[in-house]
């Protein structure tokens, strides 16, 4: 009996833990009960809630579903993604603790934190100063922006009419008309054309202004110069005197000085033998001296010389001696004289000027007074016949010169502007017309400095109408016309011209053509 109640001790606690653990169960599954109850309760109150769907607003959602991005990464991904970060983390900051900064930290020990401080400073002052500048850099911009809203807008000159030039020969003898070119126009001379009225009456009073008592006042200055001093030139003064209606005075004097030096006779007869001589072998009257000297002297070399013919092999002078005579030929006739000073001056004085065609040619050729023909042109200047000019003039004198000039001044209103240059009917016009119908008319242009616009225009008319033309620089309007016909004494020695050294070149002017 004893044994059996030991049984059932045991027993007791395992019957009573089924028995609570049947109760647990009991109670967890009536509180499931409930919790779904709850559940389905409220999964119906959401549903009630909810609005009704229609089929194509449920196929708008699915494709909005459809465009919503793909999920995060899977959730363990991103844990082993994280441990792999943390790992090498830590292996970095293992890694920068082996990192070796000793280098670096010399270097900071020479770095100088002031000398950094007053660079610093310096740099601020450049600045500032650099700042000033600029302020004044910015208001000058400004200044100038201001002025070049105030400049007006430029505007181009009109094109200009240029044109290629074509050279060709100038007419062999050229009637010339002078258009002279300025700023305001243009001004018309013809010489042909103004000097004609002048020379017509010079002609019917020429008389009057042909040398009759001559002085030597007007030639002292220029005989003295030759002849080395006034008593020389008073001396020969009245030998070469007879001569001045005929031939320049220095070339008398320069004969008479070749004849004295040599101790040759030189009277008025010997000089106008000399002179008519000069005339047939085209020559001057101090190289035909030179050559009668020579001649008296035994030298017959420098007469040969001069002879005129243009055929060498059919001479017109020839001169041989044998023994004491000798033969001058001029032409067919021979002279044959003895070899003395004085019989062969007598040849050339006597015998050979006073051949027929020879003696007394020079009588042919008049050099008139100038002083008379300056003061017959002075009135001529005032005169009525002058009025219808576009000049006015005054005629002058000049030691050099062989001819009276004329310095003319335009008449205010004596020209054409551009815009009357430009009317068919205006004179400029008429002129070309006229210059194209001459056969040997030519158009001058004379253009001063500040006039070449004006010449373009003016150029561009006379080419559509055809003219032959060229054009010249004019420096001033200075205009000068020489009075032809009427060769007037030089009054002073000609240049000398120098000899030709070696072999020189010597560069001929240039030839005027048209362009």
């Amino acid at each position: 009996m004893a044994k059996r109640k030991h049984r059932e001790e045991q027993e007791l606690p395992f019957v009573a833990l089924m028995d609570t653990m049947t109760n647990v169960v009991g109670v967890l599954v009536i509180v499931l009960v409930m919790v779904g109850i709850s559940i389905s309760s409220v999964v119906k109150n959401i549903l009630s809630d909810l609005p009704p769907v229609t089929q194509e607003e449920y196929q708008k959602m699915v494709e909005v579903v459809k465009q919503l991005p793909p999920p995060p990464a899977d959730p363990k991904q991103i844990e082993e993604d994280k441990k792999i970060a943390e790992q090498k983390l830590k292996k970095a900051i293992e890694d920068l603790k082996t990192i070796d900064t000793t280098s670096l930290e010399s270097q900071m020990k020479f770095m100088d934190l002031e000398s950094f401080h007053k660079k610093l400073a310096e740099a601020k002052k450049q600045r500032e100063s650099q700042k000033v500048e600029v302020d004044k850099l910015i208001v000058e911009v400004e200044r100038l922006k201001a002025l070049l809203d105030q400049t007006p807008i430029f505007k181009p000159e009109p094109p200009t009419y240029i044109r290629l030039p074509n050279p060709r020969p100038f007419p062999a003898k050229p009637n010339e008309t002078r258009v002279l070119v300025a700023k305001q126009g243009v001004l018309y001379l013809n010489e042909k054309t103004f000097t004609q009225p002048i020379i017509e009456g010079l002609e019917k009073v020429k008389s009057q202004f042909e040398y009759k008592e001559v002085k030597i006042d007007s030639f002292a200055k220029m005989l003295t110069e030759i002849l080395g001093n006034p008593q020389a030139a008073q001396q020969a003064w009245v030998e070469i005197a007879p001569l001045v209606n005929t031939f320049q005075m220095d070339q008398v004097a320069l004969a008479y000085k070749t004849l004295t030096t040599a101790k040759v006779p030189a009277t008025k007869q010997v000089l106008s033998a000399i002179g008519d001589l000069s005339i047939a072998t085209r020559s001057t009257l101090p190289v035909v001296a030179e050559a009668i000297v020579a001649a008296v002297q035994g030298n017959l070399t420098k007469w040969s010389d001069l002879d005129p013919s243009a055929d060498p092999a059919k001479p017109i002078i020839e001169a041989t001696s044998s023994g004491s005579k000798i033969t001058f030929s001029w032409g067919v006739k021979a002279v044959e004289v003895k070899a003395t000073p004085r019989d062969v001056l007598d040849y050339f004085v006597k015998d050979l000027a006073g051949m027929t065609g020879i003696k007394d040619r020079s009588q042919a050729k008049v050099i008139y007074d100038a002083f008379k023909l300056q003061a017959i042109l002075e009135r001529a200047a005032v005169s009525p016949m002058m009025s219808s000019s576009s000049y006015t003039f005054k005629p002058s004198v000049k030691p050099g010169i062989t001819l009276v000039q004329l310095a003319l001044t335009p008449k205010a209103g004596g020209g054409e502007t551009l815009e009357q240059m430009r009317g068919e009917g205006s004179t400029y016009q008429r002129l070309m017309r006229a210059a194209k119908a001459d056969e040997n008319g030519v158009v001058v242009f004379q253009v001063m400095a500040d006039a070449f616009q004006t010449y373009h225009e003016a150029r561009q008319i006379a080419d559509q109408i055809g003219v032959a033309a060229t054009w010249e620089f004019l420096p001033k309007l200075d205009l000068l016309v020489n009075v032809t016909g009427y060769e007037v004494q030089r009054f002073t020695a000609p240049a000398v011209a120098k000899p030709v050294v070696g072999n020189a070149v010597r560069i001929a002017v240039p030839k005027r053509t048209l362009d």
